[in-house]
């Protein structure tokens, strides 16, 4: 329920193959050439996550290899290296952000928001502003903040309040943020096009 189908519609009408998997049953990602990873509750689950060991190095593995990688709100918190659940039980994510996640009794945020990307990405380039949607009760934080390099500068639509944060590198894009392809298809076909771009830098490879 985390995946509006008209995003997935876009993704597919930008040129994409969908093949769906699970983190929690599935025991390596599977062959494709990028990866999303939408919103949800892992702190539900963390232990089945946190035991699916094959799975977390199928997608560390993917990452270094340079795949493409989007993920959002519970999708960036499995990235992360650990989850601290309400109860203070931590367990080990897929760890491939150097981050920790830690959920707090409270929300910390919910609202619609604006992010400009400070830095290209897989999705858009520097400087885009991007529209979505926020709702979490975890915080992030980073292990080795001089290795974190945040990638949105959000805005609070109701109160204007300003902050950096989400995670980037070449190839992996994640942070709180909801996002609709739908309401900005050119997101979509950026993501596609570095899909199609890593997968011929395989094919050349091979």
């Amino acid at each position: 329920s985390f995946y509006y189908p008209e995003s997935l519609f876009e993704l597919e009408k930008a040129g994409a193959k969908l093949i769906f998997f699970s983190p929690l049953k599935d025991k390596t990602i599977p062959d494709a050439d990028g990866l999303i990873f939408g919103g949800g509750f892992p702190e539900m689950f963390q232990q089945r996550l946190a035991e699916n060991s094959s799975m977390k190095e199928s997608i560390r593995s993917a990452a270094k290899e340079g795949m493409p990688i989007y993920a959002e709100c519970g999708g960036f918190m499995y990235l992360t290296e650990s989850i601290t659940d309400f109860n203070g039980e931590t367990h080990q994510m897929a760890g491939i952000i150097p981050a920790s996640c830690s959920m707090n009794k409270t929300l910390r945020t919910v609202g619609y928001v604006e992010a400009a990307a400070l830095n290209d990405t897989i999705i858009c380039d520097a400087g885009t502003v991007i529209k979505g949607h926020e709702f979490h009760f975890s915080s992030t934080t980073p292990n080795n903040p001089e290795n974190y390099h945040c990638v949105f500068t959000f805005r609070k639509k109701r109160t204007g309040e300003t902050y950096e944060a989400g995670y980037s590198t070449e190839n992996i894009l994640a942070s709180y943020l909801h996002l609709h392809f739908a309401g900005n298809s050119a997101l979509a076909e950026r993501f596609i096009k570095t899909c199609e771009k890593f997968a011929k830098g395989k094919k050349d490879i091979s």
